[in-house]
């Protein structure tokens, strides 16, 4: 008896913990061509510069719906704080003609662009996307 209350209580606490973990995931439609993106391409992508799937321009999509998730992207994935993130997207457009990434304000309209644009890249929680059959997931990003 004692041993199986044991187990249960592992078993819970196991639980708990995993459920704590967040991801942040790089994300497009299931039919999307995107099948991978190295740590550099993703920067590239968000940064304004082209980056070519099959012979077509990715189009990025910055979620901002959610406060933690921006410093997330802005820490891990572009390496750079948001007054310096903001100053080096300005520069690429005046000096390269980059096309400025679209911000969003809203995980739905996040998931719209997203279904409505095969070459649309985002990020999202993994937990906000892992059961949407519209959605792939295409790599982790970050994980706690």
């Amino acid at each position: 008896m004692r041993r199986a209350f044991l187990y249960l209580l592992l078993l819970s606490v196991s639980g708990l913990l995993h459920g704590g973990q967040k991801s942040v995931v790089l994300i497009a439609r299931a039919d999307s061509k995107v099948s991978d993106l190295d740590s550099l391409t993703v920067r590239k992508l968000f940064m304004g510069w082209p980056v070519l799937v099959n012979g077509g321009p990715l189009h990025a999509i910055r979620n901002r719906s959610d406060e933690q998730l921006d410093e997330v992207f802005l820490q891990q994935v572009v390496a750079m704080s948001q007054s310096a993130y903001e100053r080096q997207i300005l520069t690429g457009l005046n000096r390269q003609g980059s096309i400025r990434p679209e911000d969003v304000t809203s995980q739905e309209r996040v998931l719209q662009e997203l279904l409505t644009d095969p070459n649309a890249v985002s990020f999202a929680w993994l937990r906000d996307v892992a059961h949407n059959p519209k959605i792939r997931v295409i790599r982790v990003l970050w994980s706690e």
